[in-house]
């Protein structure tokens, strides 16, 4: 029974990775929004954060199966590993959906995150830990980085640039952990993301290990911190992230006026400035179907199994 019950665990960790890879891919979405549904959250800060000199110590001296247990190796490594089949098996098929179908991909995620942020302000007013100030601080925040002008996008990595391109997977990595900011979405303002994309899906190995390292040493560094605030300041840190939360939903938007464009490495036109609009105002302006119907169905399930699985338990991230 317990060989079962241990497999299940895992399937679903795995699962749970596969989602966080998928979100992590999608500009507006994040990987620590899933966890956070997931219940997984202080968990993954807590396996992550015990890579150190202790670690390194039980490594040294051979000490194999210690350091397996005391980094949370099979967690870690279930996870890990679909989050890597999601980003490998998935890029291209979001990345073909967002084109076809945006509207409806787009209210997908706006029910996902909208319902998440009403889950995570319940918890923390059932628990009397909500703080107005550093709810509309991190909304604020949100916001702003869904409206902020985006560099012009690189198409490609050298020499000294390959340090610049370490530096933004530390970056990204530490805003996807971040219920609420979207790492996809900061790549998009560096005007890394339709190069990395691009990469991704032919499989290019040199950009994908560079981008990785510094993945790595941001998600290590940052995420001791993370921890360090969560167990100390847990009221403020989770108000924060649900502020954060739901100004993301600004950038999930779906109906949106391309004000700019911009010219891609195939010379072919892609927004780069956009505005939200009324779904009966975006038909107005640009000829199409609002999609309104199927709009509204999709946000619905997406929210409905949001607030069936979804499972947020402050304690378990102090802990």
């Amino acid at each position: 029974m317990m060989t079962v019950k241990t497999t299940l665990i895992q399937w679903r960790t795995f699962t749970t990775g596969l989602l966080m890879g998928a979100a992590d891919l999608v500009p507006g979405i994040s990987g620590g929004t899933v966890a956070l549904l997931s219940g997984i959250y202080g968990r993954l800060l807590s396996a992550i954060g015990h890579f150190d000199l202790h670690l390194l110590k039980l490594v040294i001296t051979w000490q194999v199966a210690k350091a397996w247990h005391y980094v949370d190796g099979l967690f870690l490594a279930n996870l890990g590993l679909g989050m890597a089949s999601s980003l490998l098996l998935l890029s291209k098929l979001i990345t073909w959906l967002l084109l076809v179908q945006p509207l409806v991909m787009w209210s997908l995620f706006f029910g996902l995150i909208v319902v998440a942020s009403v889950l995570l302000l319940k918890e923390l007013y059932v628990q009397s830990q909500l703080r107005m100030g550093w709810l509309v601080s991190g909304c604020l925040v949100s916001v702003a980085l869904a409206t902020v002008p985006m560099l012009q996008p690189i198409d490609g990595f050298s020499g000294w640039g390959h340090l610049w391109l370490m530096g933004a997977g530390a970056l990204a990595i530490s805003a996807m952990i971040l219920p609420g900011v979207s790492g996809s979405f900061i790549l998009l303002m560096l005007g890394i993301y339709p190069f990395l994309i691009a990469r991704l899906a032919a499989l290019d190995v040199q950009i994908i290990t560079i981008f990785a390292l510094g993945c790595i040493f941001g998600l290590i560094a940052f995420s001791r911190l993370i921890s360090y605030l969560l167990k100390s300041y847990t009221a403020a840190v989770m108000s924060l992230l649900a502020g954060l939360m739901m100004g993301s939903v600004v950038k999930l938007w779906p109906w949106k006026y391309t004000v700019t464009y911009r010219l891609n490495s195939a010379g072919l036109e892609v927004p780069l400035q956009q505005e939200n609009l009324m779904p009966w105002v975006y038909s107005q302006i640009t000829g199409t179907d609002s999609q309104l119907v199927w709009c509204l169905t999709v946000c619905c399930l997406a929210g409905l199994l949001v607030a069936k699985f979804g499972r947020i338990q402050l304690h378990d991230l102090a802990a």
